[in-house]
């Protein structure tokens, strides 16, 4: 008989339940504006490698961290843009910033750098009540993305203990990529907010040769 995953409601009451889960080193999927993503304990080595095996990257690449304003300092140097940025999630921007020297190397795969994400209040509460930090990966059919409860229990079910039910995404796609490690703050793939949202919160930010029309 197939054995699917538990799935949980995308509120508060289900926090006891995700904590027990990646207590004991699982990878859960969880819901979020953007897309369902592979989540994990991000301070467990064995957490960690689980996530990597099961997301199966093609090419080298740090991990993202769920965080938010109060608690990024834990794991990254942040520029005064990035705290501007930081205070406004969450938010469906994903940011590019420089890595603490202590995170685990399985985090960082030898960059300098990570991802740091909140898109939603689902996931910024749950980084606030939480004891450790969360590292994270989009869930991927091929190259499509999952942005559905749906469809992430039919490709994943059997492969993780516990899928939160979030329904389908509000955005169905990637965060907008925010680099903070550069001079200024520069957009390198758009996403659901665009450069003239941006420009009152960070009036430097700057598009890259390659996305301007």
């Amino acid at each position: 008989m197939i054995t699917l995953a538990r799935s949980l409601p995308a509120d508060t009451r289900s926090f006891q339940a995700i904590q027990t889960h990646l207590e004991q080193d699982h990878v859960i999927i969880l819901p979020m504006a953007t897309v369902y993503s592979f989540v994990a304990n991000g301070t467990s080595p064995r957490a960690i490698a689980n996530l990597r095996r099961l997301k199966q990257f093609s090419t080298e690449q740090p991990l993202a961290i769920l965080t938010r304003s109060d608690r990024a300092a834990e794991v990254a140097d942040l520029s005064p843009e990035a705290k501007t940025m930081l205070a406004h999630f969450p938010y469906p921007v994903t940011m590019i910033v420089k890595s603490k020297p202590h995170l685990n190397p399985q985090i960082t795969r030898g960059f300098d750098c990570v991802y740091l994400a909140c898109p939603d209040r689902f996931i910024y509460d749950l980084v606030g009540a939480l004891p450790f930090f969360l590292v994270a990966a989009t869930v991927k059919v091929g190259t499509e993305l999952i942005v559905s409860f749906e469809d992430a229990q039919k490709y994943y079910g059997e492969q993780v203990p516990l899928i939160v039910d979030g329904g389908r995404c509000a955005y169905g796609r990637r965060g907008t990529l925010v680099d903070f490690t550069l001079e200024y703050p520069t957009i390198m793939n758009f996403g659901p907010v665009s450069v003239d949202d941006l420009r009152p919160i960070l009036p430097n930010i700057i598009l890259p040769s390659h996305l301007m029309k």
